[in-house]
């Protein structure tokens, strides 16, 4: 039994697939930089003593070094760069299908220039493009998602971290 769906319904289903994977991944790197932070929500650091060198201190005195650990680690952006599918479907007939997802009020005011309410839609079915091929009733189809550049949110939020990082405190005497 043929299963018809139609051409855009079934590229909307696989780009859909894609961006709920790469949401996932994007979550599981917030939870990774939430990591770096503790439930005040401060920057887990570590306090380091380093040699004081300042021409007030006395030799052997030392002072304490805040170091955030996020400053520590490369913190690089996952992504699923590119995502590439390759298929031959058979070719049905065009239906006509409601069209939806689009705002009422732009249409009433959109007058000749409003798209029709009823849209063509190319049924294809997915489950027989090899056996259509050879027939001479199949569509090849690559479709090809890129990713674009993400926002320098953690870019900046690294940096205002880092800012912080330093003397923490008065020299300390040996």
């Amino acid at each position: 039994m043929a299963i018809l769906a139609s051409l855009e319904d079934m590229i909307l289903a696989i780009a859909g697939s894609i961006m709920n994977a790469q949401h996932m991944v994007e979550k599981a790197q917030m939870a990774n930089i939430a990591s770096f932070f503790d439930e005040q929500h401060q920057p887990t650091a570590i306090d380091l003593q380093l040699p004081a060198i300042h021409s007030t201190t006395s030799e052997g005195d030392l002072y304490r070094y805040r170091l955030p650990l996020i400053s520590l680690v490369p913190h690089s952006s996952l992504i699923i760069g590119e995502a590439e599918i390759d298929l031959d479907v058979e070719l049905a007939a065009f239906e006509k299908q409601e069209r939806s997802g689009h705002n009422a009020s732009f249409m009433s005011q959109a007058g000749l220039a409003a798209p029709a309410e009823k849209k063509a839609a190319l049924m294809v079915n997915p489950e027989t493009g090899g056996m259509a091929k050879r027939s001479g009733n199949a569509a090849h189809i690559k479709l090809k998602l890129v990713a674009t550049e993400k926002s320098e949110g953690l870019a900046r939020l690294v940096n205002d971290v880092v800012k912080g990082q330093g003397h923490a405190g008065a020299i300390l005497p040996k």
